[in-house]
């Protein structure tokens, strides 16, 4: 990823001058001139940038080792100074990925829950993706396919991004309920009331781009419909999802049947309606990331909520994305 594009992603996190800023970088060494781009893009808007680095070679030899009285209370709360986070990864984070006494790799785990308990309370966190081979490997996609989808994702208008989220959302103010019409027959209603829109165009999930809200539990009703549609890992055609009372009943497909068979209560309900916003999107690729950012789609997802307004805690956070038109 070029300078051009990590200054374009710094500015559009909401960062600004004067502002204490954490890089958390997620990689080794031979991956630390990404941070080091960052560091700069962070001083170039005149904020502090300060580097922690999670190196996972580096993790192991600390952990390997370490002790519980190496992080008190005093050093976690060094990361509650900080006015946003650059949570940068050139690599899946957190995972150790090195094989450790299971005593010292409950410290690990102890240490990245009080970090990020921490790092949760500062103004702005925002999740950086960086376009690699090693991220690709969580996509499904082809690695070169992944790192130029990413690369045009990345590369907006960030401003302009921003503006079409704001007027999408803006046609929705006042509205308690909405009709979603796919396929050829196919209508999912939601209600909305009590609910808001939230608006990434930056400053939360990278690559950005979407408005979306959490819809009220247990009043989404109706059928949708996807031309394509992914799910664990498989990818099925002209598929129907039934709804009622906010929950997925059923399928036209065995094999989704089977999967939301499987599935506690909790992560059958319908938490998510979303809009992608972004141009540089323009296709489906099976990797919900992109897809779900993709200019002219609706997503709607299946599980937890309650991060963004919502009620439902779940284990999982599945989305499905479609195209559609919604009726007010």
């Amino acid at each position: 990823m070029d300078r051009k594009i990590i200054s374009k992603i710094v500015k559009a996190s909401g960062i600004s001058a004067g502002e204490m800023v954490l890089v958390h970088f997620w990689g080794e060494d031979a991956d630390k001139e990404i941070a080091n781009s960052f560091l700069a893009a962070v001083a170039e808007v005149g904020a502090t940038p300060v580097l922690l680095q999670q190196s996972r070679s580096v993790n192991r030899d600390i952990f390997l080792v370490a002790e519980e009285s190496c992080f008190s209370e005093q050093y976690f709360d060094l990361f509650t100074k900080f006015d946003a986070v650059l949570d940068v990864f050139a690599y899946r984070p957190v995972i150790l990925g090195y094989e450790i006494d299971r005593e010292k790799f409950e410290l690990y785990r102890r240490y990245m829950a009080q970090l990020f308990s921490k790092l949760m309370t500062c103004k702005r966190f925002t999740q950086i993706r960086i376009p690699t081979a090693a991220n690709a490997e969580e996509s499904g996609l082809d690695p070169q396919d992944y790192i130029q989808r990413m690369e045009r994702a990345y590369d907006v208008d960030y401003t302009a991004v921003y503006e079409a989220c704001r007027q999408a959302e803006s046609r929705f103010e006042g509205v308690n309920k909405v009709l979603l019409r796919t396929g050829e027959d196919c209508g999912l209603t939601f209600e909305l009331t009590g609910r808001v829109w939230h608006i990434d165009a930056g400053d939360g999930d990278l690559p950005c781009g979407e408005i979306y809200i959490a819809p009220v539990e247990d009043k989404t009703q109706g059928t949708v419909y996807f031309d394509i549609f992914y799910l664990d890992g498989a990818r099925y055609e002209h598929v129907r999802l039934h709804i009622r009372d906010g929950q997925v009943i059923n399928s036209n497909q065995p094999e989704i049947n089977a999967f939301f068979e499987r599935q506690p209560q909790e992560n059958r309900i319908v938490c998510e309606l979303g809009f992608g916003m972004n141009p540089n999107v323009t296709d489906l690729c099976g990797y919900t990331v992109l897809d779900e950012k993709m200019c002219g789609t609706f997503h709607i997802a299946v599980g937890a909520n309650h991060m963004f307004g919502g009620t439902n805690e779940a284990s999982d956070h599945i989305d499905f994305v479609g195209y559609g038109t919604i009726a007010l």
